[in-house]
């Protein structure tokens, strides 16, 4: 029964809502028996949520799919919640062995949809501190939102873009990618004696980047930008951006 399970848990999953789905109607969800003196569940995959609910030792549990590291079940009244993976870990089948099961956390990344992150570095030579919330239109490319604050010393700057991001090899744990985006720069200079006027311009870039995955449903982001800032001047101007910081999938 053991084996029948982790075949289960790790051979036929499907993508659903965002998460591992068990079970069809021609196939059972696999069941798990509490053990230890209760489980808590909680309203949704993570520990910010509330607890609506502790199964006892003894009562059994189905498993109907996997978000990171929580795993949606049922019990026998029809009540739905979700647990943690480590606490079904310490579960047992209907044979009186122990659920193993790998955790196919790496799996999660390579099949995430949404992602957001905040990451710091140097546009030109001044300080930059940025955040994105980012949506996977398909396993290689995304679509991207930022917005960028950078502190001169003789101005600040407010950035607003939207980004294409190509990622060419998504199965690898530490995998490039190319960034295409455009949006708007706000120039603001600080107080002087003599004021220049604010500036108010749209810009474009290109650049390029990498992730290396970390634990659970977190990852390294680091890249450089090259902007193309617009002006209604005879020349346009171009301005260097690196960053790096820790995102988030779900």
């Amino acid at each position: 029964m053991r084996s029948v399970l982790c075949l289960l848990l790790l051979c036929f999953p499907l993508f659903a809502s965002a998460g591992w789905l068990w079970g069809s109607e021609d196939e059972p969800l696999p069941q798990v028996r509490v053990v230890k003196p209760f489980i808590e569940w909680r309203t949704g995959p993570g520990a910010g949520h509330p607890v609506i609910h502790a199964s006892e030792k003894g009562e059994w549990l189905s498993l109907i799919k996997r978000k990171t590291s929580w795993l949606k079940v049922t019990d026998d009244k029809g009540r739905e919640g979700w647990v943690h993976v480590d606490d079904v870990l310490e579960t047992v089948d209907r044979t009186g062995d122990r659920v193993m099961f790998n955790e196919p956390r790496f799996d999660d990344f390579g099949t995430r949809r949404w992602e957001a992150g905040l990451l710091m570095g140097q546009f030109e030579e001044a300080a930059s501190t940025a955040v994105y919330g980012g949506f996977a239109m398909t396993e290689n490319l995304s679509a991207e939102l930022w917005a960028t604050q950078v502190l001169g010393s003789a101005s600040e700057i407010r950035m607003f873009n939207a980004n294409i991001v190509h990622q060419p090899f998504p199965q690898w744990r530490v995998s490039p990618f190319f960034t295409l985006g455009a949006g708007h720069i706000f120039i603001e200079p600080k107080s002087t004696l003599a004021l220049p006027e604010e500036r108010d311009n749209s810009i474009g870039h290109a650049g390029l980047g990498i992730r290396a995955y970390v634990t659970d449903n977190y990852f390294i982001r680091a890249e450089v930008k090259d902007y193309k800032i617009f002006t209604s001047r005879a020349t346009n101007e171009e301005a260097l951006e690196w960053k790096i910081g820790l995102s988030i999938f779900f």
